[in-house]
């Protein structure tokens, strides 16, 4: 089952997430985002690196609050990292909180801590095993069952703190009580499902932080009351990892082992592959999948205290005073628990694809495999094997999108048809174009780290050196080529670079100048014509006032024998 969400909208991919996993349990692609499953360990690192909030876990409040409204005894177990997690000015604020919200009971997962330590010190007693390794941290139990099969035999067949104190609770409370395990860690979730009639609902810091805050309950504002059951003081110090062995376990128990506390996954997933190999033998091992164990878990409060804070504050709660080293517990509970190999299925990986992906990535030699990481992947060649899984997409690779910008930068920096030069803070030539050399360095010779005033005429760089401006535009002729240009300069880097742009208007121009004369001569030849007209027309006028006038004396002679002829 799926604990986590991804929100392809929120995602930026700058597969922070990616590189954070451990197992590379997430699939980037094109149009999709998501948690690979059959290889998530539920340490929820991922999440806990995310800048943009685009993984989220999935909240059980909502399933607690419904046991309350319900009328059903709410017990709850708060693993003992809140003292030094939550700004408190007393501990007990923390039970007077979660009373307020509606629990029955409250009681620290350091009892179970407690009881699962006398669990492990029996078995450790036995030295049954080669090597040992405790089982209280269920992300590093899922490392193993899918990574590291072979150490499977050497996990302490043991539940962890948090499903030993909840049969706890259902023993002395009923099992009809409903649990809630309280605390920084997101792989609880998913080991709550594993034992039903132990846990009922999980809900993180983070998610009681903002319950706190709906319910705008202020922890230094609450008064202090106690928890309802003691606990000891090697179990309050479980979160700060290695509490296990400071019993002094190795003189007391069993001598034939050497204790280690082992925190971050870097160092587990080291530690384990040695043991894979045969290399280590004799050791009874405390693994912790987060750096500085569960007082870092990945879902604390946004504005928790730095690591380090955290730290003091907790060993400051857990030596502040004498807590009942010898408290009762339960006897005949079955604690047992078996760990299964279920190693991740390796998928057959076609080597000539894999081969064909990195030729595609412009990876033609081992040189040209960088090893970056940026895409999330510590190599090329596993980025590579992503791809032909199907778990990335080979767009997704900072390199590779490097090489075509600037491979597009070169392609339009030698075809540009405009003249450019790029120039240092003392206006001298790093680069030119083929445009520049072909219009401005007819010889052919290297222009570099010369002056650019010893080709470009004109003051327009010494302007915008002197100016705040970032470009100066301006049309210029220079004398030297007989060429009319459009410039453009501009300022980058602070001044610490300039780039020349000059685009040749020279053919614009002339055309422009000679528009201007056949429009001149057109107006001069269209006034000749026009006063050629005028007079023509002034001659016809002239010639039809005299024609007409001849013409009516011979109409009025001839009407008048037309009717002397009447007459007759």
């Amino acid at each position: 089952m799926s604990f986590i969400d991804f929100d392809a909208q929120k995602c930026d991919e700058c597969f922070k997430c990616l590189r954070a996993c451990p197992t590379k349990a997430i699939s980037f692609s094109k149009n999709n985002r998501k948690i690979i499953e059959d290889l998530c360990i539920n340490c929820g690192l991922c999440q806990m690196h995310c800048p943009q909030g685009a993984l989220t876990i999935h909240l059980d409040v909502q399933h607690v609050k419904n046991a309350i409204l319900a009328g059903k005894k709410v017990v709850g177990s708060i693993a003992p990292s809140f003292a030094g997690i939550f700004d408190l000015e007393h501990p007990g604020q923390m039970v007077g909180a979660l009373k307020t919200l509606g629990f029955d009971k409250v009681e620290e997962t350091a009892r179970g801590a407690e009881i699962v330590s006398r669990a492990y010190e029996k078995t450790i007693g036995k030295g049954e095993k080669v090597n040992m390794i405790t089982s209280c941290c269920p992300s590093s139990n899922y490392l193993i069952e899918k990574y590291f099969p072979k150490s499977t035999e050497y996990i302490i067949p043991v539940v962890s703190p948090m499903v030993a104190h909840g049969y706890d609770i259902k023993e002395r409370y009923g099992s009809d009580v409903f649990t809630v395990f309280i605390g920084p860690c997101l792989a609880k979730k998913a080991e709550a499902l594993d034992f039903p009639k132990s846990i009922d609902a999980v809900i993180t810091f983070r998610e009681l932080d903002e319950w706190l805050k709906e319910e705008k309950i202020e922890l230094k504002g609450c008064s202090k009351d106690y928890f309802d059951c003691s606990s000891s003081r090697r179990g309050k110090a479980y979160p700060m990892g290695g509490s296990l062995w400071k019993n002094d376990l190795e003189t007391r128990i069993n001598p034939n082992y050497k204790y280690v506390h082992i925190d971050g996954i870097e160092d587990c997933k080291s530690f384990l592959e040695s043991l894979e190999k045969g290399m280590l033998t004799g050791y009874c091992a405390e693994l912790n999948i987060c750096s500085s164990s569960c007082i870092n878990g990945p879902h604390v409060p946004n504005d928790s205290k730095p690591i380090f804070e955290r730290k003091d504050q907790l060993s400051q709660y857990v030596n502040v005073k004498k807590t009942d080293t010898k408290m009762s517990l339960p006897k005949g509970m079955n604690l047992i628990r078996t760990f299964k190999n279920t190693p991740v299925s390796q998928i057959a990986v076609n080597e000539h694809q894999v081969a064909e992906v990195l030729l595609e990535m412009g990876k033609y030699t081992q040189k040209d495999q960088l090893n970056c990481g940026a895409c999330g992947y510590a190599t090329c060649y596993d980025k590579a094997v992503a791809i032909v899984l199907g778990y990335s997409d080979i767009e997704m690779c900072l390199d590779r999108l490097r090489q075509k910008a600037e491979s597009l930068q070169n392609i339009i920096f030698d075809s540009s048809p405009n003249a450019i030069c790029i120039l240092d803070s003392e206006m001298r030539i790093k680069a030119v174009n083929p445009s520049f050399n072909q219009i401005f360095n007819a010889t052919k010779i290297r222009l570099t780290y010369w002056p650019i005033g010893a080709i470009v005429d004109d003051e327009i760089f010494e302007k915008l050196a002197l100016s705040n401006d970032y470009r100066q535009s301006k049309k210029l002729y220079l004398e030297s080529v007989d060429r009319t240009f459009f410039a453009n300069v501009v300022k980058i880097q602070g001044g610490q670079a300039y780039v020349g742009i000059f685009t040749d208007i020279t053919e614009s121009e002339n055309n422009r100048e000679e528009l201007e004369k056949v429009k001149e001569e057109t107006l001069i030849t269209c006034q000749e014509v026009i006063d050629k007209q005028m007079r023509v027309a002034q001659e016809i006028a002239s010639l039809l006032g005299e024609t007409t006038a001849e013409t009516k004396v011979g109409l009025n002679k001839l009407k008048k024998l037309v009717l002397m002829d009447e007459r007759k």
